[in-house]
């Protein structure tokens, strides 16, 4: 059983049929969390952020990635669209103010387009990034022990130069992540449901 982080030290050094990784093995963990963050996106990780609209607002020091934002104006909630900072400011090259209809991220900051002219409420939906397991176990890792096992041994294989079980372990982390993100994106909705795009 796999279900705290020292368990999934273990389980690598165990898998790995080798005794002498612990130096390392943590840092095979830490490699497979990054790519684990570059490749799912699951349910457990949105997240829901206010602030007050201003010229630029701070993004949640979690971001990993926008899925929508919504402005409040006059109790109407509205989706802003999102275009690339340098489209925003072609479309809004000087300092007018209004409701905004478009946001762009530069950095860790949000930017409106038009800069907005009253203090409107907007919320973001987000992707979050994950504590690190060794800080604390996160729901990811409770319901997918085997995502991040794969991940890490995808990361250690190619340290031992064991060329031969890299594509063992990659088609194992492959078909893991895949059902995944399949089971997540089915997960949130019924079978019956009508998809619509905004």
């Amino acid at each position: 059983m796999i279900s705290t982080y020292n368990e999934l030290k273990s389980a690598i050094g165990a898998w790995l049929h080798r005794d002498n990784l612990a130096p390392y093995i943590e840092d095979f963990i830490t490699v497979g969390e990054s790519r684990i963050g570059r490749e799912v996106r699951s349910r457990l990780q949105q997240q829901r952020s206010t602030a007050t609209a201003s010229t630029y607002i701070n993004l949640p020091t979690d971001f990993l990635q926008m899925r929508a934002l919504w402005l409040t104006n006059a109790g109407v909630l509205t989706k802003l669209q999102y275009v690339t900072p340098d489209a925003l400011f072609s479309l809004y090259p000087s300092t007018d103010t209004g409701i905004p209809l478009h946001f762009t991220i530069i950095g860790d900051e949000v930017r409106f387009g038009p800069i907005p002219s009253s203090g409107f409420t907007v919320e973001l939906w987000y992707f979050k990034k994950l504590a690190a397991l060794s800080s604390a176990v996160n729901s990811l890792f409770t319901s997918n022990p085997d995502l991040y096992l794969y991940a890490a041994l995808c990361a250690a294989t190619p340290f031992l130069k064991n060329d031969a079980r890299i594509p063992v372990w990659e088609m194992q982390y492959g078909m893991v992540r895949d059902q995944l993100n399949r089971s997540e994106e089915a997960g949130i909705r019924t079978s019956d449901m009508q998809v619509v795009v905004a």
